[in-house]
């Protein structure tokens, strides 16, 4: 059984099925354009899974949220001090739309390599600086950008755009070695 059919998380990018080891999210400029041809996605997400994912990510997000507020004389989101700072699961239970804009806006990433993670993916440590063998290479689609977050027959559905690419990181940064 794969970790696709055990927790039902399912991705399409242009209609066909990827393999969830190999998405990824743009990390600088996320949202902006691309160069890159784009290409429309859908990550389907079990409610459950998306709990299990992202709990711990995401409660350390609303706590950080709730000591910046103690400590701020304006809450930078304002509705989740309102909803009294709940978890993942009450978020999904009575604060939907809270969570969706909370989603796109803060935790995609977290929840890509949750994903990537829990798929198998690992990377390669680096033996040294500049160490190229160590690269990672895999082939991947990067998540551009979520427009939509939405939430149908126990599934939390995001759609956007992304794009395929080859992600090297060369690590040439540092020492070099004569």
């Amino acid at each position: 059984m794969t970790f696709e059919q055990e927790l039902g998380i399912r991705c399409e990018v242009a209609g066909q099925l990827h393999p969830l080891a190999f998405l990824g999210c743009r990390g600088l400029n996320y949202g902006q354009h691309s160069v890159l041809p784009l290409h429309p996605f859908r990550l389907s997400v079990p409610e459950a899974a998306l709990a299990c994912l992202l709990d711990e990510p995401f409660n350390s997000f609303v706590q950080d949220c709730r000591k910046d507020d103690l400590q701020d004389e304006e809450s930078d989101l304002p509705e989740l001090m309102q909803a009294g700072y709940p978890d993942i699961t009450a978020m999904l239970a009575g604060h939907r739309p809270l969570l969706a804009g909370m989603l796109v806006d803060f935790m995609i990433s977290d929840l890509m390599d949750a994903i990537g993670r829990a798929s198998g993916y690992r990377s390669q440590v680096p033996r040294y600086w500049g160490d190229v063998e160590a690269a990672d290479n895999r082939a991947y689609f990067i998540v551009n950008k979520v427009e939509t977050v939405s939430f149908a027959d126990g599934q939390v559905i995001f759609e956007g755009q992304g794009y395929y690419g080859v992600y090297v990181i060369w690590l040439t940064h540092g020492c070099r070695r004569k």
